[in-house]
Parts: C-alpha cells; structure tokens; sequence
C-alpha cells in the first residue's frame, strides 16, 4: 500500500512472525545493532506457531559440495530454474546451524538419519540432528528447538507484540517497502522488514487454488492463512513453489476440536521407521479399489505424490481417501498417531488414549471381525480387499513384495483376529509456496530486481521444491535463512536517524 504519510512509530527492522525463522531474524538484527519489533497476530497465551509442533529435527550437510549436487538434483526434477548461489548458500549455512547453536547454548544429538531420497547422489552428505531440550519460557511445552529461541529473544528484551494482524507492507512511490500497517498503527523502518508469518495451511481457498489434490490436511498451527502471500502479492512480489509441498498421508478426525490433521505411526515405533532389532505389526494401505498401490509407507516427504492419479472419466482420485489396514497386532501395540510432536503431541491440541480405546468408541477406527466385513464399513469391494489381504499375506510368507518390493523387514501377515482401519488424505507439516528469495533473503519482484527493503525466511516461499531432502529441512531453513534476513535487513541502512 503506498503511504506518504507519518507513521505512528518507526524502529529500525520489523519481523512478521515470531516462529522460528522469525526468532532467529530478530535475534540476528537484534546482536547487528539494530532496533527490532516483532509482530505476531496470535495471542501470547496461546502462541502456536508450526514451529512449536515439531520434534526439533533440524538437517546439517556434513559434505557442502555433495550437499550442493543433492539438493540440485531434487530442485531439478519440476524446476528448470536452478539458482546455483541459493542453493550454495543454503548449504554453506545450515552447514554453519549447529555452530551457531553452539555458541548460544542449544544443545543437540546427531539422530545418525541421513538424506531420505537414497536414489539420488549426494544424500549421504546430508545428517540429520535432534534438539534437546533447554531453556525456554515458563509453562512452555511443544518443540525444544522453538522454546530455545524464545528464550533467546526473550534474554535479549527484544519486544514482541502480540495479538496484533498486520494488514499491509506500505511503500512509497517508487514500491520499496517503507513499514507496516497493522490493526492497530503505522509502523515505519529505518532498514526492512522480514516476513517470516508462514504458509497457507489453514487457508482453504489458497490450497484449493495451488495443491494439486484435496482436499489437504495439514498437522500444524490453525493461524497459517496466507497472509504472508497476501501482503508480498501487494507490493509485486513473485510468486514460487507454491504448487508442492513436503507431504504425508495423514488422519483427521473431525470432533476432536482440532480441524487440522494428524500423522500415523504406522509401525507403533514412535518413529516414521520401524525400530530397530524389532519385528513391526502388519499394515497396508489400499485405495479405493481396495488395492495396494505403493511399498508402504512410500517415501517419507513425497508419498502424497502417489495420490495425484486422476480418474479422468469419474473426475475422482482413486486414492483420496486411502485406507489404512491393521489387525489387533498393531491395534495393541501402541497409540495410532504420534504423541512425542505434532497436535496430540505435548502442545496439546487433543489428547489420544494410550491404547487406541476412546477413539474406537468415537469411531475414529473402523473395526469388524473379518475384512470382508470390515471393507462394508469402508464403502470398499468386500472379495477385493480379501484378495488383497491375502496376496500380501503371500508375499509376507515368501519374505519378497513381489508387487511394490517393500522392505522385507516390516513384512508381516495380518491375521486378525479383528481388523481395523482408518481413512487417510495428503497432507503434511507445512506449504512451501510464497514470494520468491535469493541468496540474501531478499524477495524477488514480478518486474524483475527485488522488492527493496522486504526480505522473506522461513516455510513462507521456502527454497524448497518438489522433493525435500529430509526430515529438519524446514528447522533448518529457518535457522539459516532466519540469520541472512536478520543481518542483512539490519544493514540495509534505507532512513537516516
């Protein structure tokens, strides 16, 4: 919005946002020397930022070359537009995360996870690690790494306004971003602004226009509406990425007081693998036909891209719901969704039984004594899902997925004695879609150049594309690119005084 008037305060930097990637810019602008304001539109007695449901997995590149070479090849798969130096600084810097964790007081453990696509060259030169718990605000539950950054901006004195919207960028005549509008006042900058607000996973109308497939559920914030795109749209921003994300097939359980969705444990490991030294229960996905269609759990960041087959005569996807089958073995062995992150994690979003019991009776699980019977429930062909049943049985007792070669360790039977399932959709952590960045954070505009003194970090317009590369890519773009916004807006000296 252009603005030529006063302004109701100026401060050197404003931050919109006050996740992860917003902490960090403003700790960064913070120790620069410059006057920060931090602007967050959620209430600070409830702040639930998607960076506060993670696990606080955050990746490292141990090799930056071969890390170069992976995440090219990833970025190449839909996008022809490769920006050599971003992702050369991508590298170089979250290479540099836990040094500068390190030298804050963060502590970490390496998790010994490497880059999940291991087809492509270069995915053992990416680790993967673990926040650990640390000091954080009183009464804060939710992911270690976003309680540390907290109290780092909180240390510092670093002044968060919370419970405030921000509605536009202002500018003045030429487009350069001169300061904020929110609900309440005119906020000018002496050196930039960083927008840091995150994604559109609550926004139905942004999903239904970008996502490939829906509907799309995603288990994070219910805050996330796209304002971030909004605003950068305004001043001419260009858009990216925002077709793909990083996705999951995931439950949602309408009733539960969170609209939301929410990860599987599919092998009762806490984890997206099966444990090690263990035999997992049996489980299979089937989709609309009651087939098979994938090794489950399919690739941990890109398995919802088995769910875009179009039924061109029907105008259906197939495979939007897929259905999730067990028997009592994985039933018993532990809660159907994770409890450690995400909304029935300690943040608390609703709460899940430990035995799987209280949401059978709400009929959230589906159940039945034989699958014939169970498939009636599911609206599937009763003699196609036991024939399905009964070929992955087969393939169980030759050791060898003969149809999708899934790994032969999680090959176990399902022999009852009650079967269960529950509907699964695409959906995942976070969107990856917004205005578009270079190396400096700085956001590119549709007329070429960039959009003087707007700088972007964090999910909103992530340097992300089609393929993450592994589980912490987001963490740990926040952190690097959270560091590059902050210090690069705090010398971006635009007003004297």
């Amino acid at each position: 919005m252009y603005h030529t008037g006063p302004y109701d305060r100026t401060v050197d930097v404003v931050v919109l946002g006050f996740g992860d990637a917003g902490a960090v810019a403003a700790i960064t602008a913070h120790d620069a020397g410059a006057e920060v304001l931090v602007i967050e539109k959620q209430q600070a007695r409830d702040h639930r930022p998607n960076s506060r449901y993670a696990a606080g997995f955050f990746l490292v590149p141990t090799d930056v070359e071969r890390a170069i070479k992976y995440l090219t090849a990833l970025y190449a798969v839909n996008d022809e537009t490769v920006d050599p130096e971003l992702i050369r600084t991508w590298a170089t810097e979250t290479a540099a995360n836990p040094a500068w964790l390190d030298s804050h007081g963060c502590g970490y453990a390496e998790t010994g996870i490497l880059g999940e696509h291991h087809t492509v060259p270069g995915h053992d030169a990416i680790t993967v690690y673990k926040a650990k718990p640390g000091p954080r605000p009183l009464g804060y539950t939710g992911c270690p790494m976003h309680g540390f950054l907290r109290h780092l901006v909180a240390e510092r004195g670093i002044e968060v306004q919370y419970g405030t919207a921000a509605r536009w960028l202002l500018t003045d005549e030429r487009g350069a971003v001169t300061g904020v509008q929110t609900e309440h006042e005119r906020i000018g900058v002496r050196r930039g602004v960083v927008l840091a607000v995150g994604g559109y996973e609550a926004s139905k109308q942004l999903k239904t226009q970008y996502l490939p497939v829906g509907p799309v559920h995603f288990y994070g914030t219910e805050h996330n509406t796209g304002d971030g795109i909004t605003m950068a749209v305004e001043v001419g921003a260009e858009l990216w990425h925002m077709n793909v994300w990083p996705g999951h097939f995931v439950a949602r359980f309408p009733g539960s007081g969170y609209s939301g969705g929410t990860a599987i444990d599919l092998w009762g490991s806490g984890r997206f693998g099966p444990a090690e030294d263990s035999h997992p229960p049996g489980s299979i996905f089937v989709d609309g036909s009651a087939r098979r269609f994938l090794p489950e759990p399919g690739p941990q960041h890109a398995a919802h891209l088995e769910l875009l087959g179009m039924n061109a005569t029907r105008l259906s996807h197939p495979r939007v719901p897929t259905w999730w089958i067990f028997d009592q073995a994985r039933f018993d062995a532990a809660t159907l969704v994770p409890t450690y992150s995400g909304p029935a994690g300690p943040i608390g979003d609703f709460t899940w039984s430990p035995d799987n019991t209280a949401e059978l009776r709400r009929g959230w699980i589906l159940s039945a004594d034989s699958a014939a019977e169970l498939a009636l429930r599911c609206e599937l062909d009763p003699l196609a899902l036991e024939a399905t049943i009964d070929r992955y049985n087969d393939h169980c007792a030759d050791g060898v997925d003969a149809d999708f070669g899934r790994d032969p360790a999680t090959l176990t039977p399902l022999h009852g004695p009650r079967y269960f399932a529950v509907p699964l959709w695409p959906g995942g952590s976070h969107t990856l879609g917004g205005p578009r960045r270079d190396a400096a954070s700085r956001v590119a505009s549709v007329r070429g150049g960039f959009v003087e003194n707007l700088y972007a970090a964090g999910e909103l317009g992530s340097l992300h594309g089609l393929l993450y590369p592994a589980g912490g890519g987001s963490i740990a773009e926040c952190l690097a690119f959270g560091r590059i916004a902050g210090r690069n807006a705090a010398a971006n000296m635009i007003v004297g005084g």
